[in-house]
């Protein structure tokens, strides 16, 4: 009798893992480290330095912009070529815009068109690629659960995603393809630099109180592109150390301490 063998289910070996938003950030630290774990990586962006990065983290690269159509459609006809096993759509902005009494419509319109609008964008240029049994994994936000004053844009596209991760997992289900979101919490990146007040008080807003490196997201990414969550799909997956669980025990004191200073 032969000794049973349990498969490694979070395998990513030799699987064809397309990374659209794959040069800086979370998109480049999941690239990076998916392609260690022997995956076959490509990485999209619109930096000059793109091929560079990718030679750097052993991926390949095409050029894309995901606010233009024609952008993402050639550069999904060169991807097309080989069968996609996993569509990881993580290209997105950030921007300042203001609240309703100042908005700058500009700004608002651009951060729906990139996030919400260039994700769609993504998917419909690449699903025809993918295998069945594939998987598509979109990084979204817990901005798109809960609610800031001045956020209300970048809030607004990814609430969007959400609510198309759960769509698309019912449209593409039948194809045998998965489709589920990454909610990161708070993650160094340009959109969100170390030291800044704004990060300081989303950080103070988790559960956990800890301000994330990129690479720390990346095993989430090679679970959901794995056999391992083989069950999940229109799933939302909160990689956000709690902060859309309720006040946070370091708000709460904050909130205690300032209550006091009042009163005094």
């Amino acid at each position: 009798m032969s000794e049973f063998q349990v498969p490694d289910l979070f395998s990513v070996r030799d699987r064809r893992i397309v990374v659209v938003g794959g040069t800086s950030g979370i998109g480049q630290a999941a690239a990076s480290y998916l392609s260690r774990q022997g995956a076959n990586i490509t990485i999209t962006g619109r930096r000059a330095s793109g091929a560079a990065i990718a030679e750097r983290i052993g991926a390949g690269f095409v050029a894309m912009n995901v606010a233009d159509n024609q952008s993402v459609q050639v550069g999904f006809a060169e991807i097309s070529a080989t069968p996609i096993d996993c569509l990881i759509l993580n290209a997105g902005i950030k921007q300042e815009h203001g609240e309703i009494a100042n908005l700058d419509i500009a700004v608002f319109e651009q951060m729906m068109d990139v996030n919400t609008l260039g994700t769609v964008r993504a998917l419909a240029a690449g699903v025809g690629a993918m295998r069945s049994g594939g998987s598509v994994v979109v990084t979204s936000s817990p901005a798109g659960l809960i609610t800031v004053g001045g956020l209300a844009a970048y809030s607004a596209s990814k609430a969007a995603l959400n609510m198309l991760v759960r769509t698309w997992s019912l449209e593409l289900g039948p194809k045998g393809i998965r489709v589920n979101a990454i909610l990161p919490g708070i993650v160094e990146s340009e959109m969100a630099p170390a030291g800044s007040p704004e990060v300081e008080g989303v950080r103070r807003m988790t559960a956990n109180g800890v301000f994330r490196r990129p690479e720390e997201m990346a095993p989430v990414f090679q679970f959901l592109a794995s056999d391992a969550s083989v069950t999940l799909t229109g799933s939302l997956v909160g990689a956000h150390d709690g902060i859309s669980v309720g006040y946070s025990a370091e708000v709460m004191r904050y909130l205690s301490v300032t209550s006091m200073v009042r009163a005094v």
